[in-house]
């Protein structure tokens, strides 16, 4: 199901999105459930460090375990394998993008243009303060793991969503955006952002604000009503 640029927030958020939980619970007076709920959040956040620095062949079950400071046993508790562990990471990552996304454009009032350049700029600024879920969110964790490479085209398709209100300030002369067009825009973006984070320029992505905004407004509704 798509996501609309009203999304709010939900439980362990903020306005730029998820945080993993990587505080230990040690109080005995804990219910057990919330014990299970912390360490499901420390391997999570666990795995997307061991991912960004280590990439897919160094992203064990043991380095994510360790990270997360569980048991190896704790691990399969939780997840049946790695590959659950990394498919579980990426979508909460994605939702904290979305996130990001939705409180940029959450402002119904303001231009179609506007609220572009709010999302853009308040994603590029959440994926710069959180590098290890933005490389989690880049081209190597879908090329590797299948079931991830089918999330990532979710991801794609939402965002390609949002991005569609542009269509209605097209004018009837510009003629039809191509079928999908929406989403080889975002599938170009999200590739972008990659490349910069595999280049270790995280911290610089809000500077591709400008740049992307030109691209989404220009071909989506041709400038039509640029504010």
């Amino acid at each position: 199901m798509a996501t609309s640029c009203a999304s709010s927030g939900s439980e362990s958020t903020n306005s730029c999105g998820r945080r993993f939980n990587r505080q230990r619970v040690t109080d005995a007076s804990i219910a057990p459930t919330e014990v299970a709920a912390n360490q499901r959040w420390r391997l999570l956040g666990a795995a997307t460090e061991v991912f960004a620095e280590e990439g897919r062949l160094g992203t064990t079950s043991t380095a994510v375990a360790r990270r997360a400071g569980v048991s190896p046993a704790t691990f399969y508790k939780h997840f049946d394998n790695i590959s659950a562990c990394l498919l579980a990471a990426y979508e909460i990552s994605a939702e904290s993008l979305l996130e990001a996304v939705a409180a940029g454009c959450r402002e119904r009032g303001l231009p179609w243009p506007r609220r572009l350049r709010e999302a853009i700029g308040s994603a590029l600024r959440f994926l710069a303060a959180e590098p290890a879920i933005a490389a989690t969110l880049g081209a190597a964790a879908p090329a590797a793991e299948p079931t991830i490479a089918t999330a990532h085209q979710r991801l794609v398709e939402q965002l390609a969503d949002m991005l569609s209100e542009g269509r209605e300030l097209r004018p009837a002369d510009a003629g039809p955006l191509p079928e999908g067009g929406e989403e080889m825009l975002v599938s170009g973006a999200l590739t972008l952002v990659s490349d910069r984070v595999e280049a270790g320029d995280c911290e610089r992505l809000p500077e591709l604000t400008s740049g992307l905004v030109e691209l989404f407004e220009t071909s989506v509704s041709t400038r039509a009503a640029a504010a």
